[in-house]
């Protein structure tokens, strides 16, 4: 049975990892016969018991090392985690993980990664000497595959595929999560739903003022704004402060909800307003129209891919901009979801190409060393 660890920001109750991993074990699982994954995870207990896998503690050196040891194959992804723009650890951590692997002679594999920004002297360093040395390189977005140039990664050949939450079969989400959880809520029935979902970003204040003014401006028009948080408690706070701004009262989710939750959710509105990516991505995939506020790259590209508006960006957000943003993508929101429905399908394509892409190299590589098992 061929072992795979998983290495990535997994076990934080963060909606859009844990769906990047549950997509990425169902598309490995239908490819690698076999396959036999383990996952670091801040939450072993939780993440074995969500997903059905292995899993052991991400900072526990000794059982990270005895599971590489015994690995035919380490991913690290997806997602956003070679970066130092929130500070050096997370680029420390991931590219550590690879390090190791690489000492022990065991192949790498990125999947579906977002590359950078990477600012800092020692996170361009380490990227050029760690990065040069893994197998693969799959990465979610054109822009990553640049910065890799320019950050002088160019011996592993490397693929633009696309997020792996893309690969998320919707057809699999149960519709009354959602409605009873907004029934529970006190949410009317029958009223159009303008789902809202925004972060806390460096210490930034003006752009809730502007959401505030939006949305109040959205309830006098008849609709109502349920604020979403994709990660909990911190984005529950942000929607708070935003909701103490308003003349009207929202609706706010307060209780902690996984990704299939959050999707059935956000399955239930007409527009979708956020800050997060996986917000939007989770919106794109339902054919739900979106409006995204960027406070990151990821955010722009990603718009840009499925070709939905920024109502700007979160240092310098201007009202006008942001509803006028809004109520044309509600105009439109019919010739918006068809267009969607296109630009997904041919996303979630390449997402599940990086599951054949990892499939093809570890087949490979286990040929290399003879009798369906790697040399130890």
């Amino acid at each position: 049975m061929p072992r795979v660890v998983i290495s990535g920001y997994y076990g934080f109750q963060n909606n859009g990892d844990e769906a990047m991993l549950y997509a990425m074990l169902q598309a490995l699982g239908e490819k690698i016969r076999g396959f036999d994954p383990v996952v670091l995870s801040r939450d072993p207990e939780g993440t074995g018991k969500f997903f059905g896998v292995r899993a052991v503690p991400r900072h526990d050196l000794g059982s990270i090392l005895a599971e590489i040891r015994r690995a035919d194959l380490l991913i690290s992804g997806g997602g956003g985690l070679l970066q130092d723009v929130t500070g050096p650890n997370s680029i420390l951590y991931y590219l550590g993980i690879v390090t190791l692997a690489r000492m022990m002679n065991k192949p790498v594999f990125f999947y579906g990664q977002g590359i950078g920004p990477v600012r800092t002297v020692l996170g361009r360093t380490l990227m050029r000497l760690v990065a040069n040395r893994v197998d693969l390189i799959t990465v979610r977005d054109r822009e990553s595959k640049e910065e890799l140039a320019h950050l002088g990664v160019v011996r592993p050949r490397v693929e633009v595929t696309a997020d792996p939450a893309l690969g998320l079969d919707i057809g699999e989400m149960d519709p009354r999560l959602g409605s009873a959880i907004l029934a529970e809520a006190g949410v009317p029935a029958g009223r159009e739903l303008v789902g809202v979902s925004v972060r806390p970003w460096k210490g930034e204040g003006a752009y809730k003022a502007v959401i505030a003014r939006v949305c109040d401006e959205l309830t006098a028009g008849g609709r109502k704004v349920v604020f979403l948080p994709m990660h909990y408690p911190g984005d529950v706070t942000a929607s708070r402060e935003i909701a103490s701004l308003m003349k009207e009262d929202p609706h706010i989710i307060e209780r902690q909800l996984n990704f299939k939750e959050m999707i059935s959710l956000m399955a239930q509105t007409r527009v979708l307003v956020g800050m997060r990516l996986h917000f939007l991505i989770f919106g794109a995939l339902l054919n739900v129209p979106i409006v995204g506020i960027s406070y990151d790259p990821k955010v722009d590209r990603f718009l840009s891919l499925v070709d939905m508006p920024a109502g700007g960006s979160v240092e310098d957000l201007d009202y006008g901009r942001l509803s006028g943003c809004i109520h044309r993508v509600m105009d439109s929101s019919d010739r918006l979801r068809e267009k969607l429905a296109g630009k997904v399908a041919v996303l979630r394509r390449e997402a599940l190409r990086g599951a054949e892409l990892a499939a093809e190299m570890l087949e490979g590589r286990m040929r290399e060393t003879g009798d369906g098992r790697q040399e130890k």
